[in-house]
């Protein structure tokens, strides 16, 4: 696929930054386009800027690359490559990819082949899943692409945690025997099947291949000549190498070389560009669905359904293919991508024709990525006179006042871990370490490869002392001091499975199983019987986790959300966190 971040766990992108106070600083960089829509001192200043920011976000977090380019309207005002990264480095780019294949669907719905709102099978006739949900109504084009269909998140073969490179067909093959996790339309649950479908459903109604019919009339109108579907078809040495934190089974980490290999969910999230093809993108979408040439690449009026909220009537949620909301008061149409080893950030403000995509080689550090896109487009709208909020200044606290705040902590999806380390708060939260910064006496700002300045607030007894705090929509409650104990039923699923790379991690905490997937964060897992253990709200909401037993009742391997992993041989985790 390409991950999306867990929406439980962090704020829809793109989310607000608040702009550091910035030295200036000469950067040579190592390749670097510009043009003149701005002043060249004023772009000079902001870029200089941006390049202070980068640099540290490199620094602080292990990223070796991050590429950017700066659109305004139908020109690339700037990109640059920094650390190892070049401006034409190729990176992975992950659930944009979705972007390009919404455009694919509508390109086709304006030429009639394709019906929104017709049942899907319509087009893809014998490989969906079972819809058991009898009054509800069939599955549509409409709610794969706005996450609205009720679909797995990941097919059983060719899901994000196989490696083996099936095809698209052989992917959605698999569906077969599955089900929908809940009614469609009934609410927004994040699939990598949805919009493989949608890719799947172009190419039976155009006759083309998936990859052939995105070569014909993406990239070759709009002129992306460094991007690609398939690995085969990056050209040598292109990509640029990343890397990958993998979980050792015992709470830690180790560092790796990412794996390169193509997902089964092609469509869904396998697109290899650079940030100057995407900034190609994104001067399409400026130009209201026009090629450089001026060819009709899709109607605005069809971006503009796009770039509306689907199937709700709230004013931020996905629209076809995008995710739409607010940024500053204007609309903001955007997508993150987080695929092994990379993490990207593509947004456009209509309004201004401003947009910004930016792309890193590193995992999972998609908040850092995304505070880089929002700063440069602060710096932006700065250019055309938008008033931006002052930012919140820092306090001190005493170590005393901190030292009351720290614990350990649970919410109904996550564990963390607060401490005074320094004289100042720190944290881990499910797996990740996080910077709290105070801003009051009972309100931090949070820092980790996945928030970006997220608000904490910590609720406290007469004594001072934190009794639960709320980040995002969590609300994370102190633990008591003696939790109950894992039953030594569950302790035997304790243990890794599936690929050594990206590896599903049962371990116990604080009474309850947790289950680290994808190498992101652990997630609370909740009994529905012995072998049966319900996902909570994050990336596999409504979703199980099953182990299969020998007959001995040894566990030999876990199910997740209908990937079967297989056990790893070896001794489990300690018993408790």
């Amino acid at each position: 696929m390409a991950r999306e971040l867990p929406r439980a766990f962090l704020p829809s992108a793109p989310s607000g930054v608040f702009l550091r106070a910035l030295r200036w600083i000469g950067l040579l960089l190592p390749s670097l386009t510009m043009a003149a829509t701005l002043e060249p001192a004023r772009l000079a200043a902001l870029t200089n800027r941006l390049a202070t920011v980068i640099a540290g976000e490199q620094r602080d977090w292990q990223i070796g690359g991050i590429a950017i380019a700066l659109v305004h309207d139908q020109e690339i005002l700037w990109s640059a490559g920094f650390g190892e990264a070049r401006a034409d480095s190729v990176f992975r780019c992950g659930s944009i990819s979705k972007l390009f294949t919404a455009v694919g669907v509508m390109q086709q719905v304006e030429a009639g082949r394709l019906d929104l709102d017709a049942p899907l099978e319509r087009y893809l006739p014998g490989i969906l899943p079972v819809n058991p949900f009898t009054n509800s109504g069939p599955v549509t084009l409409r709610q794969v692409l706005c996450h609205r269909s009720g679909m797995v998140r990941e097919a059983p073969v060719g899901g994000y945690l196989d490696g083996d490179e099936p095809s698209l067909e052989a992917t959605l093959a698999s569906l077969a025997g599955c089900v929908l996790a809940t009614p469609p339309k009934a609410k927004t649950r994040y699939s990598n099947v949805g919009p493989s479908l949608a890719g799947q459903a172009v190419a039976r109604v155009s006759g083309k291949s998936f990859v052939q019919y995105q070569k014909d009339h993406l990239f070759r109108p709009l002129g992306l000549t460094n991007s690609a579907w398939l690995r085969r078809d990056v050209p040598p040495g292109r990509l640029l190498p990343s890397g990958l934190r993998v979980a050792d089974g015992r709470g830690g980490f180790v560092r790796e070389v990412t794996p390169v290999f193509d997902l089964g969910t092609i469509p869904a999230g396998n697109l290899f560009t650079t940030v100057g093809d995407l900034g190609r993108f994104i001067a399409m979408l400026a130009a209201g669905g026009r090629a450089p040439d001026g060819s009709r690449v899709l109607r605005a009026e069809s971006l503009a359904t796009m770039f509306t909220p689907q199937l709700t009537a709230d004013t931020n949620g996905f629209g076809l293919g995008f995710s739409v909301s607010r940024y500053r008061g204007q609309l903001a149409v955007s997508h993150n991508g987080a695929v092994y080893g990379h993490a990207s950030s593509l947004v456009f403000l209509p309004d201004s024709k401003f947009g910004v995509a930016v792309m890193g080689n590193e995992d999972i550090v998609n908040a850092r990525i995304q505070r880089i896109a929002n700063l440069a487009l602060d710096l932006l709208l700065a250019t055309r006179g938008v008033d931006l909020p002052a930012p919140p200044v820092p306090v001190t606290l005493t170590p005393g006042a901190v030292a009351e705040l720290a614990g350990d902590f649970e919410s109904a999806s996550y564990w963390a871990q607060l401490e005074l380390r320094d004289g100042v708060l720190a944290g881990n939260l499910s797996g990740q370490p996080a910077r709290f910064t105070p801003v009051g006496p009972r309100r931090f700002l949070v820092d980790s490869r996945m928030h970006d300045a997220m608000v904490a607030e910590f609720t406290v007894d007469s004594r001072g002392r934190a009794t639960a705090f709320q980040l995002g929509p969590q609300v994370f409650h102190r633990v008591p001091d003696r939790p109950p104990v894992v039953p030594a039923e569950w302790m035997r699923y304790a243990g890794s499975y599936g690929p050594r790379f990206i590896p599903l991690v049962i371990s116990a905490r604080h009474g309850h199983l947790y289950a680290m997937t994808e190498n992101m964060v652990d997630y609370r897992l909740t009994p529905v019987n012995r072998h049966v253990f319900e996902l909570p709200p994050g990336m596999y909401v409504n979703e199980y986790l099953v182990f299969l037993a020998d007959q001995d009742g040894r566990p030999v391997a876990a199910s997740l959300a209908g990937m079967v992993l297989p056990r790893h041989p070896g001794p489990p985790p300690a018993a408790s966190r």
